[in-house]
């Protein structure tokens, strides 16, 4: 956890299914060695390792730690887009919820990582210009 901070991880459910999933596609893979088979797995682990970001308040500055880090200032930011249902945004490659600061920074909050709540938080953080 932060400094007086706080601290938001993505879903837990996401991470064992696409952890399992991953596991499953290699377990295949190993009799096989059907390459398209591994190609799912890596699929998969690529998914897990977008599970294992955070995001972390500290003040008025939010830090996204992982895969795509950046550090977005939630007293200038701005909602670009509100996202819409995880299928949309996975499988119809639906805008999922962005915010924009006023250097240009951008935090991505995609539906099948974070859950509701978490991406209420940050919309209504903007709206008010303070942290979660």
């Amino acid at each position: 956890m932060a400094q007086g901070g706080a601290e938001f991880r993505p879903r837990a459910e996401t991470a064992n299914w696409a952890l399992a999933s991953t596991v499953g596609w290699v377990v295949l893979w190993v009799p096989t060695r059907d390459t398209s088979l591994l190609f799912a797995g890596a699929l998969c682990g690529a998914l897990w390792l977008q599970c294992r970001q955070r995001i972390v308040v500290d003040g008025r500055f939010v830090q996204r730690i992982g895969l795509h880090p950046v550090v977005l200032d939630l007293g200038t930011a701005e909602v670009i887009c509100t996202g819409r249902p995880w299928w949309a945004e996975l499988f119809f490659c639906g805008r999922s919820l962005q915010l924009r600061d006023a250097g240009g920074r951008r935090l991505y909050l995609e539906s099948w990582l974070w859950d509701a709540e978490t991406r209420s938080t940050f919309v209504e953080a903007v709206s008010r210009g303070s942290r979660p």
